[in-house]
């Protein structure tokens, strides 16, 4: 019955195969003789793909045809699941999987009903954020999801991020300020605009310099804003020995007067022990409470001038 239901169908030669895939023929060979593509013989024991088969290996590999057309067919896509692995907490689970799927209204109702249950704007969105994008790369990481979903789900993480700020209440003149962000070569966005929005929360005037922001561009930014505390988000290092180098030297410029604050997964055993910091953050609350102490430091400094 099978071998009825095959013969009906489009069957293709490893040959249209590559093309349509941008790849050689003899690597398309080789998938059909290692059993990732579904093949089927002629008569004459020649190589042929039916339609089923190519679709289960386009979902199966997270492949696409890049010139469908050589098959006379429309665009084929993957079919990929949407499970995105977290934190059983309902709030969480459906933030995450509603920011999977691009669903942004979603996504602010769940951040509102967090906020109602009486958190911080930062550990409301912190909880959520955090939680979501991790799922997402995951899945991303495991094909079970696409890059663009991973970018739009960033995107719309920093949207609302951004509405948490806008929400928060002028501070006044005299506020101190706070700079930091993301060194160069870490391109992550979300960490460090996690920090600003927790730091304005508690009376900084905190300013996110971005991501792959070069360690030199820093040393302008503490020159021009005169900062009273400086942090370094650090998810990802591309180069050990210049980041710790450069660092150092961002931390000799600021001196005893100016602390810096340095927290992130990137920051490994084997780089941590090397580089010159006031402290390090496990988590955003930790920071919250080291600025928080900070903050009041400072009043006090500044009502005895």
């Amino acid at each position: 019955m099978d071998s009825l239901v095959a013969a009906r169908q489009p069957q293709f030669s490893p040959k249209q195969i590559a093309s349509a895939l941008m790849v050689s023929e003899s690597s398309v060979k080789r998938w059909c003789d290692g059993g990732a593509i579904a093949t089927v013989r002629t008569l004459g024991g020649h190589r042929r793909v039916t339609l089923d088969g190519l679709q289960q290996f386009l979902s199966q590999s997270g492949r696409s045809l890049s010139y469908p057309e050589a098959l006379g067919l429309p665009q084929l896509v993957p079919q990929r699941a949407m499970a995105i692995p977290g934190s059983d907490d309902y709030q969480q689970r459906t933030f995450r999987e509603a920011l999977s799927c691009g669903d942004e209204a979603t996504c602010r109702q769940v951040l509102q009903a967090r906020l109602a249950s009486g958190r911080s704007r930062a550990e409301a969105a912190e909880d959520l954020v955090t939680d979501a994008m991790h799922g997402i790369g995951e899945a991303w990481e495991c094909n079970s999801l696409d890059i663009y979903q991973e970018r739009r789900g960033c995107d719309i993480c920093m949207r609302l991020i951004n509405e948490l700020r806008s929400s928060i209440a002028p501070l006044p003149d005299d506020a101190p300020v706070a700079i930091g962000g993301a060194a160069e070569g870490d391109p992550y966005q979300l960490p460090t605009a996690l920090v600003e929005l927790a730091l304005r929360e508690i009376g900084w005037n905190a300013t996110s310099l971005g991501s792959n922001v070069p360690l030199e561009s820093f040393h302008q930014a503490v020159h021009d804003c005169a900062p009273r505390l400086v942090w370094l988000s650090v998810s990802s290092v591309s180069d050990s020995l210049m980041f710790i180098a450069r660092v150092n030297r961002l931390a000799e410029q600021l001196g005893e007067d100016v602390p810096l604050l340095v927290g992130g997964r990137g920051l490994s055993e084997s780089i941590r022990p090397r580089l010159r910091y006031t402290a390090h953050c496990d988590s955003l609350r930790h920071l919250v409470e080291l600025a928080s102490m900070m903050r009041l430091h400072v009043a006090r400094e500044m009502a005895t001038y």
